[in-house]
């Protein structure tokens, strides 16, 4: 995976990046080591590999948190009419009642908030640790 840059729609390979030490200021130029494999080494990076945007990381995290409460509520929603239509249709079978559709929905919907809770858990172990 490479490195890019997304200006105006156009994503752009990095192959150089200029950075600045927080700490002394000092300014230095890296390469990108898959690009420019006869530069010095002290001058070279894996850039794809180096590059971090926590800003974006921490949005990703965040709109991943609220799906999960967002698909919860929504999972007691279901569960609620589960327990509604069971109440209006006292006895089996339940014919044409909308209990099978909506128990089959709350399972597909579970195993959805399962989904999404893993992927949030791979991304804040690969971003955190």
């Amino acid at each position: 995976m490479k490195a890019s840059l997304n200006i105006l729609g156009r994503k752009h390979n990095i192959v150089s990046v200029e950075v600045q030490d927080p700490e002394t200021g000092e300014r230095k130029h890296f390469y990108d080591s898959e690009e420019f494999s006869f530069m010095p080494e002290d001058k070279t990076a894996d850039l794809a590999n180096c590059i971090e945007s926590p800003i974006y990381e921490a949005r990703i995290v965040e709109d991943l948190n609220q799906l999960i409460v967002d698909s919860r509520d929504h999972l007691k929603d279901l569960g609620n009419q589960i327990i509604q239509e069971a109440l209006v249709h006292d006895g089996l079978p339940f014919g044409d009642s909308a209990l099978p559709n909506l128990v089959k929905e709350y399972k597909e919907h579970r195993d959805y908030i399962d989904g999404v809770a893993s992927a949030l858990e791979v991304v804040k172990r690969d971003n955190y640790e």
